[in-house]
């Protein structure tokens, strides 16, 4: 899966929030400073090639954008790619790094245990 950009993030981010949205309503929802529609319409038509967002014709020249797949799925799909390109596929080297770099806590642990035991 392609890795997105910032303001491609930020695009996804804004349609993840809002649900389906016209283009203007995209614009409106970015922050500032706030980019020209032609760059928007660039980004959001690179997103549906890489098939991150929907469209749907409401009209000769109106379009609702919607995202293809959920801000999680494109969480875990980065999150493997991370650890299979770092850490050769193992979660536990991954894990080991984060108690290593203090990043997760002895009682964080202990709380992902018990969600493994169930």
């Amino acid at each position: 899966m392609k890795k997105l950009t910032d303001k491609e993030l930020e695009i996804m981010n804004v349609l993840w929030d809002n649900g389906a949205l016209s283009m203007r309503d995209i614009i409106e929802n970015i922050m500032e400073p706030k980019p020209h529609f032609n760059t928007v319409a660039t980004l959001v038509r690179r997103l549906e090639t890489h098939g991150m967002i929907t469209h749907q014709a409401l009209g000769a020249r109106f379009f609702l954008y919607e995202a293809a797949m959920t801000r999680e799925k494109y969480a875990e799909a980065m999150n493997r790619e991370s650890v299979n390109r770092f850490f050769h596929g193992s979660y536990m080297n991954f894990i080991s790094q984060l108690v290593q770099e203090e990043e997760i806590s002895v009682d964080e642990l202990k709380e992902l245990i018990k969600m493994v035991e169930g």
